[in-house]
């Protein structure tokens, strides 16, 4: 019998209630890692995004969405050492569903990030190839995969829905 190792899972809290990460799988990953590559092709040099990156955003609440964006205009504001977990919430957090994502949890945390900075929340069903996003004040908006993401929170991010979901069907042999 092959032992595998594996990390502990990571932990998210909100308002002082631990939560476990969901352990990512193809899906999630490869949707993620498509978010990633768009965020970083839209923004040019505006900010950085990256996966997995942990914010303090009050003394209960500390979040790790899947992929963050942060502009240099909020980054710069901070020391090196606040940047690498920042005590606000990303400009644009992005959450990839999973099967067993929890509707109430996932609720309060975009509530969360939206009360601590974020201007846009992107919640991605990969199941029904959608993007829903959140923003302060504009309620929540539905694009489809055939569609074009445009949102007047951020101007400068726009992209074809389906990019976020190329490669899940792998090519036929």
């Amino acid at each position: 019998m092959r032992t595998i190792l594996r990390d502990k899972p990571e932990i998210e809290l909100l308002d002082g209630r631990r939560y476990p990460k969901v352990s990512p799988k193809r899906t999630h990953s490869l949707v993620r890692g498509n978010v990633l590559l768009m965020l970083m092709r839209c923004a040019a040099n505006r900010g950085e995004a990256g996966p997995e990156w942990r914010c303090h955003v009050d003394a209960g609440t500390e979040l790790v969405p899947d992929v963050s964006y942060y502009s240099y205009e909020r980054l710069h504001s901070l020391s090196a050492d606040k940047r690498e977990e920042p005590p606000f919430a990303p400009d644009i957090a992005v959450e990839v569903r999973s099967p067993s994502n929890r509707k109430l949890y996932d609720a309060q945390k975009f509530a969360a990030y939206l009360d601590h900075g974020a201007m846009l929340v992107l919640d991605i069903d990969p199941a029904s190839r959608t993007v829903y996003a959140h923003a302060r004040g504009a309620g929540v908006r539905t694009f489809l995969e055939t569609q074009t993401f445009a949102h007047e929170s951020i101007p400068w991010l726009r992209f074809e829905v389906a990019e976020l979901f190329a490669r899940l069907n792998p090519p036929e042999r």
